[in-house]
């Protein structure tokens, strides 16, 4: 009984306009925002390419040891044509230095005038949103007469005539309505994938293809959740035009208006000017204890100058190219100097990071965290979690770039303290040969690398789709057997 429903019903949805329609919005649609999309990924790839490169010709062209500073760059993420997330927004290239600790947070504010990367999440447009948009608004357009268009009709007492139990009959439309849905899902999920294959510079291994199925997965879930919504209003509502009208305004205050608007209430109540300001306050202390511990050293670059010679640098660098004879004896307590300056000057970073990091842990991530909470209650918000996750374009992807740069600075400091760099002449001096620096371990970050931690993200968004539908699905038979026809 139950599949002959379904074909009744899949007969039904083919017979009726909405789903040519369906079919023709998803392929044009997704074809022409995948060409759009990959047009400037391969755009920001060719930046990406040309700015490593000169990176790298000039990040070890320092002659002296204090003369490091290195600019690494975050290439690209190819499956941020299915969904940006924040991967535009971030900060996708770092000056590191060894007296500054790099926070996504810190250069993303900087940066982009917005210090929650969840502001404006909907802004950009990709693959993820034009469906969020497009088959919630299908999926409602299907659902939305299936049962009020029977009762309108008075089919629904000749169904009801058959040995056949409610439950059935939701279960039946249900199905069938997916099936007709998956369809153009899957056909302008394909040619969007296809159409990006066709990029010379887009290779997706098998863990992306992994990940795009969590995409895909996600979104007809996403789908179903949106159907299930529009199915229940049509159980309660006596005429299609009151579910139909209802619908259109659920899909706008779940679509539109919920996910910006709580967005807005989050960054708006939730203040973080003062725990900064304070956190800003005890850096400058710990900055100003340095400074003092500086002061009681005798700088040899200080008037009157220790060293006779010529060089150049700034504040915490310098490259002397000629020392006078009559210095050279000056050269032993130069040493010394910063010897005992530059391992003060790192553990008052590592201090003023300490508080940095705790102040970001009460402000910025707690804000993050709100605002993700608070997408959850929206079923465009559960999508945008979990296929940012899946796409690497989240906030745990960007800060792990930054966590890498991070591990990286530390590296650049053992790797000082193992050359004994702050006592040797090199530290300051080029005269007698630049620093070569073939054995410094290079900076290496892949955006996309285990398929493992960001699935684990997506799952628990996902989990709470499908137990959405679940609950939605119950709730449409229940209120369906109580109903009188």
């Amino acid at each position: 009984m139950l599949w002959t429903l379904i074909q009744r019903e899949i007969l039904a949805n083919l017979m009726t306009f909405r789903f040519p329609i369906a079919v023709i919005a998803c392929v044009i649609l997704g074809l022409t925002i995948t060409a759009a999309l990959t047009d400037n990924y391969e755009r920001r790839l060719a930046s990406y390419n040309e700015a490593f490169q000169t990176h790298q010709e000039k990040n070890f062209s320092a002659k002296t040891y204090s003369g490091l500073t290195l600019q690494l760059d975050r290439p690209p993420n190819p499956l941020s044509l299915f969904n940006q997330g924040l991967d535009k927004r971030a900060a996708n290239s770092v000056r590191l230095h060894r007296d500054k600790v790099p926070s996504v947070w810190e250069d993303n504010y900087f940066s982009t005038g917005f210090d929650n990367p969840f502001r404006h999440l909907l802004t950009s447009i990709d693959i993820v949103t034009v469906f969020q948009i497009l088959l919630s608004l299908l999926a409602l357009v299907f659902a939305y007469d299936a049962i009020a268009g029977e009762r309108e009709n008075g089919t629904l007492h000749l169904i009801l005539a058959n040995p056949v139990g409610r439950g059935l009959i939701v279960l039946s439309k249900y199905l069938s309505a997916m099936i007709c849905l998956m369809l153009p899902v899957l056909i302008g999920f394909l040619l969007a994938l296809m159409l990006q294959l066709q990029s010379s510079v887009i290779d997706y291994s098998t863990v992306d293809f992994l990940r795009i199925g969590g995409i895909l997965l996600t979104t007809i879930v996403y789908v179903s959740a949106f159907y299930l919504i529009g199915l229940l209003i049509s159980c309660i509502s006596r005429r299609t035009a009151t579910s139909l009208i209802s619908s259109m305004f659920i899909w706008v205050v779940l679509t539109f208006i919920y996910p910006n608007a709580s967005l807005f209430m989050v960054n708006h109540f939730i203040e973080t000017e003062e725990k900064i300001e304070q956190a800003d306050r005890e850096i400058s202390q710990i900055m100003e204890g340095f400074q003092r511990e500086k002061a009681k050293l005798k700088d040899p670059f200080a008037p009157p100058f220790l060293l006779k010679g010529r060089w150049g640098g700034g504040s915490i660098s310098k490259d002397v190219v000629r020392v006078e004879a009559e210095s050279e004896l000056e050269i032993p307590t130069v040493k010394a100097y910063y010897q005992e300056l530059e391992p003060q000057r790192l553990r008052a970073v590592a201090a003023a990071w300490l508080v940095r990091k705790q102040a970001y842990s009460e402000t910025f991530v707690h804000r993050s965290t709100s605002a993700r909470n608070a997408l959850r209650l929206s079923p465009a918000g559960l999508y945008y979690l979990a296929t940012a996750a899946y796409a690497g374009t989240d906030l745990a992807a960007m800060e792990a770039f930054f966590k890498a740069v991070r591990q990286y600075r530390q590296t650049i400091l053992d790797y000082f303290y193992d050359k004994k760099a702050f006592s040797s002449r090199q530290w300051f001096a080029s005269d007698k040969g630049a620093v070569r620096w073939d054995d410094l371990p290079r900076f290496s970050y892949q955006a996309l690398k285990g398929l493992a931690a960001d699935s684990s993200r997506a799952s628990g968004e996902l989990l709470r789709l499908l137990l959405l539908n679940l609950v939605l699905l119950i709730v449409a038979i229940v209120v369906f057997s109580r109903q009188e026809v």
